[in-house]
């Protein structure tokens, strides 16, 4: 083959003249398949465990994830150094990312679908619980407005140093499980607690007014919860939860000028509140 990897040398050699007349994709597609079947089971975890982070991850994300059981068994960082070592992985600026975009698609693909969306949502509940966003903390603030403020003062570190806001930790759970989809969560209230996630992640980039992100998340916020679960039943209320999910959404929307998306959000918000409360939405 064109580029292979010499497990005696610890490096990779190829034919030049062969490579010189692939184009690039075609020389890193030849470079996956020759390579990543040779790697160590722990090696290769953790390897899907970083596809499923994306083409880059914070080194801190990695630190975190060293103490779950989604951690292969000699540890993320062994293997990490491993990768780094055969250049399928970089390191640098606190960051890990993928020597080549295709290396973490063609990884991330040929995890099987229940495997990875279980990865996914096995990342989110570890990440998610290392903040105060879990099921009990919520209940006990009494509101999700005080959930939201308890972020900005919240932070999470690492065994070396690194710091990882809660915010920024649940921003990350929260794509984990939105990934993972509200099809392959059964338990209603898990639905909740991810559309609760959602919620919270799209005020903070409505903050920003980053208003095409922040309408994703209260759109994935709605998915979770479900279309007419207005109905409370005493531990997160789904009537405040829906109402601030739509009205997250048709602001969104009005920032962004989708006023087909603002008419949909504002009537099912008709629909479903009483009129005086329901102005605002208007």
């Amino acid at each position: 083959s064109t580029i292979n990897f010499s497990m005696s040398r610890r490096q990779f050699h190829w034919k030049l003249d062969r490579v010189y007349s692939l184009k690039t994709d075609e020389t890193v597609a030849t470079f996956i398949i020759s390579t990543l079947s040779t790697l160590h089971p722990d090696a290769l975890k953790a390897l899907q465990v970083l596809s499923c982070c994306g083409f880059h991850t914070d080194v801190a994300v990695l630190e975190l994830l060293e103490e779950s059981d989604i951690s292969p068994c000699r540890g993320i960082r062994s293997s990490l150094q491993y990768l780094v070592d055969v250049g399928i992985v970089e390191i640098a600026g606190g960051l890990v990312a993928f020597a080549h975009d295709l290396i973490q698609q063609h990884v991330y693909e040929n995890i099987d679908l229940s495997q990875r969306l279980d990865l996914h949502f096995n990342i989110a509940l570890f990440l998610g619980l290392k903040t105060s966003m879990n099921s009990a903390s919520i209940q006990a603030m009494g509101s999700i407005e005080d959930g939201f403020k308890n972020l900005y003062i919240s932070e999470s570190k690492t065994a070396e140093g690194p710091v990882l806001s809660e915010r920024s930790l649940l921003s990350i759970a929260t794509d984990h499980i939105n990934h993972a989809g509200p099809d392959f969560i059964l338990e209603l209230s898990q639905r909740k607690l991810f559309a609760t996630w959602n919620l919270i992640v799209g005020k903070e980039m409505s903050v920003r007014s980053n208003f095409g992100c922040a309408l994703h998340y209260y759109e994935q916020g709605i998915l979770f919860i479900g279309n007419g679960v207005w109905i409370d039943d005493g531990v997160i209320s789904n009537h405040q939860l829906c109402l601030d999910l739509y009205e997250g959404a048709s602001n969104a929307s009005l920032a962004m000028r989708n006023h087909k998306l603002v008419d949909y959000y504002t009537s099912v918000i008709f629909q479903n509140v009483r009129f005086e409360r329901s102005i605002p939405a208007w």
